[in-house]
């Protein structure tokens, strides 16, 4: 009887960890790695059909993991209009004229950003544009939605409809009249009003989406959408899915999990339930992010709380109570603060850890409340590279030491799991290795001749952020006995890269290449030859 298949990679450099000696061969046999070291070690352990991969010099490590994204919204808003870079709100509007509407009629995009106008964006921007079907228009960070009258309309959204909980309708100072721009939970009622596509055209999206994640070197994602669990499990009735995934269920579904008995790690080798997904806040790009102290220029503006304390308080304990850790979005400092005090009260159930999502201003008495305490630090540093001209603008130069606290995290035994927040970001994970490993602009580093960096306290070797796309992640799913490194018995998720992501610097991550990617075993992806 013939055995599983064996594939031997030679010829150049293996780490089996981030911050471990390289060594100089691998062997994979089925879906687990089988030996690691040097070529003469694992020549010996391979069986005479095995198959060789010669690597010519390049470079692998462990699958890369996002550890956030929305992967199904990222997948259909890759065939809706996309305003990133659109340098004027009249600009935009043009885009948005020319685009064709979805099989229910309405035009929908994404990633429109206000710190890049002059003004917030309204209505009649958009009625101008195209005054008879509704658009709906996501921002950049999916906290804020730009409509036209028509979709308001639609959404039943009027001058007397009241401020939802956790959510704000922008009006007219004068008139009252909503300008249509809708924040937080104000947002989500809209969104929750537009026709959702069927399943097949998500499908295909995520189709489209998982070979693209496979050419970037991810070989597995965390799941923050709403409607992950349904999407990836079809994927995966047809032997579909090739992407590891872990999936958070959402607060407002914690009811209807607990009556059929979900627990975190329920499911198999591919598709896992995660943790309970709550939002304490919104998001530094909406300035709805909730803070200690006010924004800069103002006396009373201290963003939005969209859960009260009480509630999470109780949906942490719940949650606990039935097996289910919570991942809990908080970006400002009072977000953080209140997070890091419930969740060290509540211990997390069992072998996947409680985790904070985005942390992003975590000034030094919080860092020093998460010492210890076991709690993940689910972040985004591709965030860092648009993200440091607007906190010193909101938050302030001095309040911005405590943003994107990389190194001092990790100094106070934090585990970093590092992750896109596509469609926010690029699902590329290059820009994410740069921005944590350099705290600066491209722009800063196009000869490699990198400054300061901004708070340089925080930067992190090259080697800490890998380990933050592979080790990080393993923790964060209580699945560091099989993921994460290369280690025999390990499952076989492998990146060939065409140079070594740790020793790389500055501009060169740009010119790094995912050459292979290796899911399970099997090649998922392989760069054709130049």
């Amino acid at each position: 009887m013939r055995g599983p298949q064996e594939v031997l990679f030679l010829g150049g450099r293996v780490h089996r960890g981030a911050t471990t000696r390289p060594s100089d061969a691998l062997l994979v046999r089925g879906d687990r790695i089988a030996a690691v070291g040097s070529e003469v070690e694992v020549r010996a352990a391979a069986g005479p059909d095995a198959r060789v991969e010669h690597l010519d010099g390049a470079t692998i490590t462990p699958g890369f993991t996002d550890a956030h994204v929305h992967l199904t919204t990222w997948a259909l808003a890759r065939r809706y209009v996309l305003l990133k870079g659109a340098g004027t709100i009249e600009q935009a509007a043009t885009h948005i004229a020319s685009a064709s509407p979805t099989a229910a009629g309405w035009i929908l995009g994404h990633g429109w950003n206000r710190h890049e106008w002059d003004r917030l964006p309204n209505r009649r921007d958009l009625d101008r544009a195209v005054p008879h079907h509704p658009v709906f228009l996501d921002s950049q960070d999916l906290h804020a939605g730009w409509l036209n009258s028509e979709a308001l309309k639609r959404c039943g959204i009027a001058r007397g409809t009241p401020d939802p909980p956790g959510g704000r309708i922008e009006r007219d100072p004068q008139t009252g009249e909503p300008t249509g721009v809708l924040f937080e939970a104000a947002r989500a009622m809209a969104r929750d009003s537009i026709p959702p596509p069927t399943a097949a055209d998500i499908d295909v999206a995520l189709l489209s989406a998982q070979a693209e994640a496979h050419g970037l070197g991810i070989t597995g994602v965390h799941s923050v959408d709403v409607t992950g669990l349904r999407d990836f499990s079809r994927l995966l009735e047809r032997s579909q899915l090739k992407l590891r995934v872990l999936q958070h269920i959402q607060l407002d579904q914690l009811e209807a999990a607990i009556r059929v008995g979900v627990r975190s790690g329920l499911g198999g080798d591919w598709l896992r339930v995660g943790g309970v997904k709550m939002f304490l806040d919104g998001a530094l790009g909406s300035r709805t992010a909730w803070l200690r102290s006010p924004y800069e220029g103002s006396t009373d503006d201290f963003g939005i709380q969209t859960l009260q304390e009480e509630h999470f308080r109780e949906a942490v304990r719940v949650a606990a109570e039935q097996g289910l850790p919570t991942a809990v979005h908080a970006i400002g400092d009072a977000a953080v603060e209140l997070a890091i005090r419930v969740l060290l009260q509540v211990p997390a159930p069992g072998a996947i850890p409680h985790r904070i999502e985005h942390l992003q201003l975590c000034p030094p008495d919080l860092r020093e409340l998460l010492r210890g305490s076991g709690i993940v630090a689910s972040m985004q540093p591709a965030h860092l590279l648009t993200d440091i001209g607007p906190a010193e603008r909101n938050w302030g130069i001095a309040r911005s030491e405590g943003a994107y606290a990389f190194g001092s995290l990790l100094r106070s035994g934090t585990v970093l799991a590092f992750g896109s927040d596509v469609p926010v970001e690029t699902l590329d994970p290059r820009p994410g290795l740069f921005a944590a490993t350099h705290r600066g602009t491209w722009a800063d580093y196009e000869n490699d001749e990198p400054g300061a960096g901004w708070y340089p306290d925080h930067v992190i070797t090259p080697a800490q952020a890998v380990a933050a796309y592979t080790e990080g992640p393993a923790i964060a799913a209580g699945l560091w006995h099989r993921r994460g490194r290369l280690e025999p018995g390990h499952d076989a998720d492998l990146v060939v890269w065409s140079r070594d992501p740790i020793t790389s610097r500055g501009a060169e991550f740009r010119s790094l290449t995912c050459d292979l990617t290796m899911v399970g075993g099997e090649v998922v992806h392989r760069r054709p030859p130049a």
